[in-house]
């Protein structure tokens, strides 16, 4: 008994301990007003920014008639159609003599960070009204169907629900560089609330929902800490939990930052492990599915790349540098590949990526970040939506002009 007795009073002096330990750390971190993050709900919502919402088939999408001003990264005001697109009005019904031009992306594409006006597809829609081909007798009009954060996987979901509403002549793919390969792999991309698509053992490419069935904690691993599993009222009335909440975040966030770096650079490189054979050949699988969806209804297909920032960085020293520290033998890797793709299987593929990089190493600009972002890093500025509706117009007309020209006879 005397053993008992002892071991109850020792635990009882433990756990008294243990108590006053907890409430001289409250009262502390109070007076020194130390504070942390509290529990907002009980959930992560899925949606980037205010402007967007959850959606059960594609993740999130933009939130039909939202409005406001955005500061972070660039500046713009933000105005999202009747129809959930960062863009005018648009009838579903195509107007008569009139050349529509459908352009899927992810935030490249939405491109909040610059005024509407200044988006490389805006542009494109003014520049291609005065190509000869169709000049005087057709309008233009090019359709936005950008989305933050999209991969391959729910541009082809995009297009199959919302595109063809529209009955476009020519869709575009904005193919980012930096990340698209990694959002079409359940493997390597950290936001699990998204459809992916897998081949399945007859060899077809098959759409994965199951995002639909995670528990909205578990949709972002990276955005909430252990302490989000606890009650919200245990949570939101113990700043020590808010204090080991942000802690825990924060150390989230610089991994999160190292994570993508590391994963950024394997962009550009061969794949190196069976996880990134595989993104690649479900990556290269679903923009074959589109072109020939594109094929079916009659329209024209064309892929655009777009430039990770280190590509076209005006500085040959740090772009050289930054080949030679992580044994990168080609820069445009991911071009050449999509390159051929298109060749071998009949699409074409137009390569910003190159063609920014002499611009900017000539004239020493940045295509890339903002004053109040991290300079030549980040989406587009306005030289690089500029450059990118110069381009994307050239080769669109050059392609009208062509299939004008009339065929010899035989």
């Amino acid at each position: 008994m005397s053993k008992l007795k002892n071991l109850g009073v020792n635990l009882g002096l433990t756990l008294g301990g243990l108590f006053m330990g907890v409430v001289i750390g409250e009262i502390g971190l109070g007076v020194a007003k130390i504070e942390g993050y509290p529990k907002i709900g009980d959930f992560v919502d899925s949606a980037p920014t205010r402007f967007h919402t959850s959606d059960p088939n594609l993740g999130w999408k933009l939130k039909p008639g939202a409005s406001g001003e955005w500061n972070g990264e660039g500046a713009s005001f933000v105005q999202v159609n009747s129809e959930g697109l960062r863009d005018r009005e648009h009838t579903k019904t195509k107007p008569p003599n009139t050349l529509r031009v459908a352009v899927l992306g992810d935030s490249f594409t939405e491109a909040i960070h610059v005024p509407v006006e200044q988006t490389f597809w805006s542009k494109l829609e003014r520049k291609l009204g005065n190509c000869e081909a169709i000049k005087g007798r057709k309008n233009v009009e090019v359709i936005n169907f950008g989305v933050q954060g999209y991969g391959t996987a729910q541009e082809l979901i995009m297009l199959r629900q919302k595109v063809w509403d529209y009955s476009p002549d020519i869709v575009i793919l904005a193919f980012f560089i930096g990340n698209d390969v990694i959002n079409n792999s359940p493997k390597l991309e950290y936001e699990r609330y998204r459809p992916f698509f897998a081949y399945d053992a007859s060899g077809k490419l098959v759409p994965d929902m199951s995002f639909r069935n995670l528990a909205p904690i578990d949709r972002n691993e990276r955005a909430v800490s252990f302490v989000d599993r606890m009650p919200s009222w245990i949570v939101n009335n113990s700043r020590i939990l808010q204090v080991i909440k942000k802690v825990d975040l924060d150390r989230k966030k610089r991994e999160l930052s190292e994570d993508f770096t590391n994963l950024s650079t394997q962009n550009l490189q061969e794949p190196q492990d069976a996880a990134w054979q595989e993104a690649w050949r479900v990556t290269e699988g679903l923009i074959v599915t589109m072109r020939n969806e594109v094929v079916q209804k009659n329209a024209d297909f064309l892929v655009v790349t777009i430039s990770d920032p280190i590509q076209v960085r005006p500085e040959a020293q740090k772009r050289k540098d930054f080949m030679t520290k992580n044994n990168i033998q080609d820069l445009f890797y991911p071009e050449r590949r999509l390159e051929k793709l298109g060749a071998r299987e009949g699409f074409r593929v137009l390569n910003l990526s190159e063609q920014f990089q002499g611009y900017t190493e000539k004239y020493q600009v940045c295509a890339h970040g903002f004053e109040n972002y991290v300079p030549c890093a980040g989406h587009w500025n306005e030289l690089g939506h500029r450059l990118a509706s110069i381009l994307i117009n050239r080769n669109l007309c050059q392609n009208l002009q062509q299939s004008q020209v009339p065929k010899k006879q035989p």
